[in-house]
């Protein structure tokens, strides 16, 4: 049998241009992994402003004035929570704080108007609280990282 000749092992070095390689392969700088929990609290920002709207759907019959009030309720707050998904990707420590404050707002106005309504969707709430609270463990840091970036 006939053996191969033993070929150089190649480096970066030895390949033209891949000099940078693991540079280009993984960014020092970045943050991707860390910030999940931000952005599935993102995710969950846009879903809690998908799910302020659902309830137009199945709205009574109402007389005008009564349904616009009620509509504009409902897309004032879908918007908050849409503005404030939107508003992670900037200051997610802030805006997920304001979440929380804004959530917790409209769970006690609803209790307010109609007690029942603070076992309804309990499963859900308690999701909610978790998701934004996980999140905000990482915000922070994250908010700290977009800070520093820029500052570069």
């Amino acid at each position: 049998m006939e053996q191969n000749p033993q070929q150089p092992e190649k480096t970066p070095e030895s390949v033209p241009g891949q000099e940078n390689l693991l540079e280009d392969m993984y960014d020092y700088n970045s943050m991707e992994g860390y910030d999940k929990p931000v952005r599935n609290a993102r995710i969950l920002l846009f879903v809690i402003a998908g799910l302020q709207l659902i309830p137009l759907l199945l709205m009574p019959p109402m007389e005008d004035i009564e349904k616009y009030i009620t509509i504009g309720i409902y897309v004032l707050f879908a918007g908050i929570f849409a503005a404030l998904a939107l508003w992670t990707k900037k200051k997610p420590y802030t805006a997920i704080i304001t979440a929380l404050c804004v959530y917790t707002g409209i769970i006690l106005l609803a209790a307010y108007f109609q007690p029942s309504s603070i076992f309804q969707g309990l499963i859900l709430k308690v999701i909610v609280y978790v998701m934004l609270i996980v999140g905000l463990r990482n915000a922070k840091d994250v908010q700290e990282w977009l800070d520093s970036k820029k500052r570069r």
